[in-house]
């Protein structure tokens, strides 16, 4: 069960789950890549038998240290993608990271002041954008590499909408209602 499901107030419900765009974790999948090539390469050689150079052991060990390295990055970027939650719920606004220790930023939605979004030429082909949201006793909340921002500030703007209830015009258009009068005897 994820944070927000388990933190809903009463009411409140899940709006949008936004998640980062694929072109977050293609540096991190080519680190693990290419960080594995070179052992896999001097592992395919020795199950072939074909020649190998002379001075193995310093080759694998050199070899080894960029394989290690590429892996632990990529399976730390696999936990923070997977334990990374950002959702709009009716009442707020929630960024939740890590997997043991537990950072949130929450904000509520009336209380967001600003949505700022970049997006740059692939951003913008590739239907991503980092989003910016400033709030009034949060600070700033940065969320990089978002897909379908515009989506997500969509629904941002929607609920906040309906959180300020009708607009002034929507009471002009309203029927009126009878006035109720208390006399001023029951008022003293």
């Amino acid at each position: 069960m994820s944070y927000v499901s388990q933190t809903l107030a009463k009411g409140e419900r899940i709006l949008k789950s936004a998640t980062f765009n694929w072109t977050y974790s293609v540096s991190s999948f080519l680190w693990g890549v290419f960080s594995i090539l070179p052992i896999s390469y001097l592992m395919f050689l020795i199950a072939t038998g074909q020649d190998i150079p002379g001075q193995l052991p310093w080759v694998m060990g050199l070899s080894a240290v960029p394989a290690v390295l590429g892996l632990f990055l990529l399976i730390a970027h696999l936990i923070h993608l997977n334990t990374t939650e950002i959702v709009v719920t009716t009442f707020r606004f929630v960024y939740k990271t890590g997997l043991i220790s537990r950072d949130t930023k929450e904000v509520s939605l009336n209380k967001i002041e600003e949505i700022s979004l970049r997006q740059s030429i692939l951003g913008r082909i590739f239907g991503y954008g980092n989003m910016t949201l400033r709030g009034t006793g949060v600070g700033v909340i940065t969320l990089p590499n978002v897909d379908r921002p515009l989506k997500v500030r969509q629904i941002i703007e929607s609920a906040k909408a309906k959180l300020r209830g009708p607009t002034a015009q929507n009471l002009k258009d309203a029927a009126p209602q009878a006035a109720v009068v208390i006399p001023m005897e029951e008022l003293r």
